[in-house]
């Protein structure tokens, strides 16, 4: 069974979704049988890092919504992360563009490192307070999961790999994708959202049976 997910490091909801297809699969007796793939959207593709402003503030400019209306919904984010077992830390995060964060990501998954990298990209801007549109820290995050550092900073520094981000942008217009996370499964059944992990595993279990069916 495959699942492709398209998603972004800055998207709470994606991380949460992940974790509850997580919870799903830990239960799922075929488990060993799934791959994941994940795939390049741009969330906020205008976001910029201020660092005079708090996350809560960029995120209000970018949405055109009352602070205070802001720091409610991330407050519930935050709780809704620890209900599925996750930190996120707003007062830390710092939102920006992900653009050249995704074109690494390319190069990631070719080298079979793309899982490990959205997984540890996810931490790094919820809970860690890394800078992601900054070119040395997805350097250092790079290497972290098992890349070459100077390859990774040529990539961040050129235009290398658009194509393939653009090619993930493309396929998500061709299936309908509206927002993220959105999971597909076998190219035929789609989750879209953090769905709740029984969600999860109802699909799971669907889409094996019919597997064995074909």
């Amino acid at each position: 069974m495959k699942i492709t997910i398209w998603a972004d490091f800055v998207c709470p909801f994606c991380m949460i979704g992940q974790s509850h297809l997580d919870q799903a699969l830990e239960t799922f007796e075929h488990k060993d049988d799934v791959e994941i793939e994940y795939m390049s959207f741009l969330l906020m593709p205008e976001a910029q890092y201020d660092p005079k402003k708090s996350y809560a503030e960029t995120l209000s400019s970018l949405k055109r919504m009352q602070l205070a209306q802001t720091n409610a919904m991330l407050s519930q984010v935050e709780q809704m992360a620890k209900s599925a077992g996750l930190a996120i830390d707003f007062a830390a995060a710092k939102l920006c563009s992900t653009l050249a964060a995704h074109r690494v990501f390319q190069y990631a998954k070719e080298e079979g490192k793309g899982y490990k990298y959205f997984k540890r990209f996810y931490q790094a801007h919820f809970a860690d307070g890394e800078l992601l549109s900054d070119v040395d820290a997805v350097v250092r995050l790079a290497e972290e999961v098992g890349l070459e550092g100077d390859r990774v900073r040529d990539i961040f520094l050129s235009n290398e790999y658009r194509d393939k981000m653009e090619e993930d942008f493309r396929l998500a217009r061709e299936i309908g994708v509206q927002g993220v996370p959105f999971f597909v499964f076998n190219y035929k059944y789609a989750i879209s959202g953090a769905q709740p992990v029984d969600a999860f595993r109802q699909v799971l279990q669907q889409v094996w049976e019919e597997e064995q069916i074909n």
